[in-house]
């Protein structure tokens, strides 16, 4: 668990639906690609290590997200998506809980996982909204 607050030079956030969250509802393991990730992504494909935590808990792994374009081999068609590997903070993740996905001052990549319930849970956010 980190010991202080992460400061992001950028993020975003939204409420896990239960697609999103349920491995029973999908298996994809990845996030639409709206343009709240595409202006933290941008254009081209990139794959990164991250770091994923469960805020207030002491539960925090490495992982790897890859941000593509799914219709790559398509000129006027892009359909970005946000790939995440499966991890221990991930198969924590339920419907409602809220996700934060940035990038701190160093550039390191975090996903933060806020479960609802928990005193810092902001509600239901029902698309990714820039932080």
């Amino acid at each position: 668990m980190a010991s202080s607050a992460i400061q992001f030079r950028a993020s975003c956030i939204k409420t896990l639906s239960a697609v999103e969250a349920s491995p029973k509802r999908s298996h994809q393991h990845e996030f639409n690609g709206v343009k709240e990730l595409q202006s933290l992504f941008g254009t081209q494909r990139v794959k990164s290590s991250a770091t994923f935590h469960i805020r207030s808990q002491d539960v925090s792994c490495e992982g790897t997200l890859t941000w593509y374009d799914a219709r790559e081999a398509h000129e006027t068609r892009s359909e970005f998506r946000l790939y995440f590997n499966d991890n221990a903070v991930m198969q924590r993740a339920e419907e409602g809980d809220n996700i934060v996905i940035g990038f701190d001052k160093n550039n390191k990549i975090h996903v933060i996982l806020i479960k609802a319930g928990t005193t810092n849970h902001l509600g239901n956010i029902s698309a990714w909204k820039a932080e």
